[in-house]
């Protein structure tokens, strides 16, 4: 099975209904049961409700939200944990907009069902959210936000909605040549990051 060290695996689950506490104690056990099968990012998973998703809410709502970072708050306090996540995500504007264009159904409606556009306005504003510390944060996470930054900067010249690998190449074929040994080196990183295990 083709694996990669680097990257997590994003679930967006819809639901047509808010969820009881007993459902989301179900949703989370089973989403840290297969994160810790899962990459070395692990898994990040948001429950939305469908009437956020067509016509898209911003800034917009979830019902229930799990990443690999929150996994000690949930062990340690899963009460408190079900009760506390919930709220609003900027960062959803970017992954709807991902599955709108570029995503996989696992179960249900088709994507163009469930998921309407989402305004340029909007995931130009999350794609910024999401790299608002890169200047602090380059140096510890190099090959992660030189893809990341390469693909924001395609969606703002070209309006291209790319993977990280595609900015990458995206980058290597637009930037001037003092970039390249940079981009070369993160795209070098994230290739070896896939193992077949």
């Amino acid at each position: 099975m083709l694996q990669s060290r680097k990257s997590d695996i994003d679930l967006i689950i819809v639901v047509e209904r808010p969820l009881s506490d007993p459902v989301k104690r179900e949703f989370l056990d089973m989403t840290v049961e297969y994160n810790a099968r899962g990459p070395a990012k692990r898994i990040e998973m948001s429950v939305v409700l469908r009437e956020v998703c067509k016509p898209f809410v911003s800034p917009t709502p979830f019902e229930l939200h799990f990443s690999a970072g929150h996994l000690e708050w949930y062990e340690e306090d899963s009460d408190e944990y079900i009760r506390e996540m919930n709220g609003t995500d900027k960062d959803l504007a970017a992954h709807f907009t991902i599955i709108y264009h570029r995503g996989r159904r696992l179960y249900g409606a088709p994507i163009n069902d469930v998921f309407g556009e989402v305004p340029s306005s909007d995931y130009m504003d999350s794609l910024w959210y999401d790299i608002e510390g890169a200047a602090e944060e380059i140096t510890e996470y190099p090959m992660y936000l030189t893809l990341n930054l390469a693909r924001v900067l395609a969606y703002k010249e070209e309006g291209l909605i790319l993977s990280k690998k595609e900015g990458g190449e995206w980058a290597l074929d637009r930037l001037p040549p003092e970039y390249r040994p940079l981009i070369t080196d993160a795209m070098r990183e994230y290739s070896e990051s896939a193992d077949v295990v």
